[in-house]
């Protein structure tokens, strides 16, 4: 097997790196501090990232639907300022049916996106249907030609700054689970952050909708059916097979997920190299404590998690790739297995740095507070646990009944 990048991955990966090195890199530490990024902020990141390639508007996002290059999109991002992840990964969901959208919406939506001020969001979540996505409470009732909406969304990333939504709703008439395209705009919702321990520069809140109409050209389905007809939505064909082999919805969290766990194995590899850069430079009883056997322990331990990440994380975008039901196995166990390792890597690289670990001079704590995070969003490793095990074990056998 081939376990390096092609020369293309390689260049688009070092170009990624190059930028968010010199952006970013230097303002992280102060900006996080300050809180979740204001909506012109997050504009200005997007526009940044565009200038590698990394959008949202229609010719950048087939880069992000790439899973692999979307893989090194999260590694690299999370290595710098995981925060940045959301603005793409969640606002990809509703940027991607914008094309299959009507006239009316296109009109709207693709100039924005076209211009890198689009910001989007996936609004699942409840605050009493967390992961049990089968029971919302939130509700669409059809009348003629509109839904009416009604609930509420929590802990969702962007919410506060959104201008689209692609929110998850029950049938009201039928019971059934779909999800409509909301425009802040024309169909008016409120939101409010909710603070959090780690990615503290990213927004996220709570969404609130009260009788909100949103046309019926705007359903998942007819999305979909209007995409597939009209060739508008494009998709890797390995992805588009995972399309039609499982629901939509799990379908489209595969990438996500796999995406979490690289952007898990981003932040433990900084982690990584602060810990080998100070364990080389901080000298106690006469010498570097890199010499000291037990430092040398967990450097060990550190890489060797962090490398099993990594390449977990790349099965399962490979897997994507290929259209490979084993994808959502795969996608589930990288999210679990990135999520906790980063969770040990960051932990260990306070404790080499000792009482510098735990000062805000130095980076380390707010590597802890974000790696803390990636075991909770898209699903907790708990949930992951049982998707991985009803994968192995088949039909009639999901914890969830």
């Amino acid at each position: 097997m081939n376990f390096r990048f092609t020369e293309e991955q390689e260049m688009f990966r070092q170009s990624l790196r190059d930028l968010l090195e010199k952006e970013f890199a230097p303002i992280v530490d102060e900006r996080d501090r300050k809180g979740p990024l204001t909506r012109e902020e997050a504009i200005e990141v997007m526009k940044k990232l565009k200038r590698v390639g990394v959008g949202l508007d229609p010719e950048s996002i087939e880069d992000l639907l790439d899973p692999v290059l979307f893989g090194i999109i999260a590694e690299e991002i999370g290595r710098v300022w995981p925060s940045l992840l959301p603005l793409l990964g969640m606002g990809a969901i509703p940027a991607i049916f914008v094309p299959a959208a009507s006239e009316e919406v296109r009109s709207r939506l693709l100039p924005r996106l076209e211009r890198g001020e689009f910001i989007g969001c996936f609004a699942e979540t409840e605050p009493e249907a967390g992961c049990d996505t089968s029971n919302l409470a939130t509700t669409a009732r059809l009348e003629g030609d509109y839904y009416i909406v009604n609930g509420t969304k929590s802990w969702i990333s962007n919410a506060t700054i959104a201008d689209t939504a692609f929110v998850g709703v029950k049938d009201a008439a039928t019971g059934n689970h779909t999800f409509l395209l909301v425009e802040k705009e024309i169909t008016p919702f409120e939101a409010t952050e909710s603070p959090k321990m780690g990615w503290k520069a990213s927004p996220t809140g709570e969404m609130f909708f009260d009788e909100c109409k949103v046309p019926r050209e705007n359903e998942l389905s007819v999305l979909l059916e209007k995409a597939f007809a009209s060739g508008t939505m494009k998709l890797p064909a390995g992805f588009l097979k995972l399309l039609t082999s499982m629901t939509p919805v799990t379908a489209m969290l595969t990438i996500p997920r796999a995406g979490m766990g690289l952007a898990s194995v981003g932040i433990a590899q900084a982690a990584f190299e602060a810990s080998v850069k100070y364990a080389r430079e901080r000298v106690q009883f006469g010498r570097p404590i890199g010499k000291f056997q037990l430092i040398q322990e967990m450097l060990y331990e550190m890489n060797v998690l962090i490398e099993t990440a990594r390449l977990l994380g790349y099965k399962a975008m490979s897997l994507i790739v290929e259209g490979d039901p084993e994808a959502r196995k795969y996608s589930a166990m990288a999210k679990i297995y990135g999520g906790e390792a980063a969770i040990r890597v960051t932990n260990l690289a306070i404790q080499i740095h000792g009482g510098m670990g735990i000062s805000e001079e130095m980076p380390l704590e707010r590597y802890y507070r974000d790696a803390r995070m990636m075991t909770i969003p898209d699903g907790t490793s708990e949930i992951m646990k049982l998707i991985t095990g009803y994968s192995i074990l088949g039909k009639g056998f999901s914890a969830y009944n």
